[in-house]
Parts: structure tokens; sequence; C-alpha cells
């Protein structure tokens, strides 16, 4: 596979709670911490809140220690505003969050424990065609997390 000149690093969530996103990401799907430290927000490249804002950082690693990675962004002092109610359906403008996962049976019945995870599909078999013939059959999960992001989590039953 030829190089291209970007790497997709990164995606960060902005949350007002930080412990509950660690518990799923960290705790359930199993991705490492990487970094995590308080810092003083500059206002200038992220257009949110105010420069001065002390805010907590973690970034969370899954398999690569390039890429893959999910940041959560927690404004400490003064928090965040609330968006409002989280979505039940998706559209222009949202984002999908696709993840990797070792057992999905299992990351089900962990979730079911953590409130404000709202499950979208129970763990389930979905076939999907191969670019060379035959298909791709995966155990998938899908839910809302308390903040309000769409998590899809596959796991392979064959490649």
């Amino acid at each position: 596979m030829s190089e291209v000149p970007t790497d997709f690093r990164r995606v960060t969530m902005l949350v007002n709670e930080i412990e509950t996103p660690l518990k799923i990401y960290r705790d359930i799907l199993g991705m490492t911490v990487y970094y995590d430290a308080e810092l003083t927000m500059s206002g200038v490249k992220l257009p949110a809140g105010e420069p001065g804002n002390k805010v907590r950082l973690v970034i969370l690693q899954a398999n690569d220690p390039y890429i893959g990675m999910l940041g959560i962004l927690q404004y400490l002092d003064p928090p965040l505003r609330e968006r409002g109610e989280h979505p039940k359906r998706l559209g222009v403008g949202d984002t999908v969050f696709v993840m990797n996962i070792d057992d999905a049976e299992r990351v089900h019945r962990e979730l079911l424990a953590v409130p404000g995870v709202r499950i979208q599909s129970e763990p389930h078999i979905s076939e999907y065609p191969k670019p060379g013939g035959g298909v791709f059959r995966l155990l998938c999960i899908s839910f809302f997390d308390p903040n309000g992001y769409f998590i899809e989590a596959n796991q392979w039953l064959d490649r």
C-alpha cells in the first residue's frame, strides 16, 4: 500500500464528566491511557470555552501507538454548556465511531451496567461483501454513550 500525506491520529470527545467515559473506553473496551494531564487552554485553535479555561485531557490508545487514539476532554473551570438532549437518531453532522473489539457479548453485558448508555443494537451478526468475493462476518453492537456519542463495536468472526 502506498503512503498518502495524511495520518488520521485521533478524535477527541468533549464531555462534562470524564470518569464515566473512562469506564467505557478504558475499562470495558480495553483502551489504554497514553496521556492524562490538566491543562490551561489558550483559546486559539479549539472553538470551545474561553482562553484560560482549565481542562483535563486523557488520550487513550488502541493497538497502534500512533493512530487510532481517542481523546476525552473535560472543561473543569468553568464546565462547558451542555448542548441539550442527546440524539436518538443520527443525521448530517453526526459522527459514527467504529471500533474492533474481541468479545461483543462481554462488552454488551458490561455496557448495560453503565448509567446513561443507550443500547441501539444488541449483539447481532452482520455480513458485508468482501472486495474480492465472499463476505466478512461480524458480531456487532451499537450504542450511544452518556454524552451522546454513537459507537459501533464489531467483533470479527472470520476474515
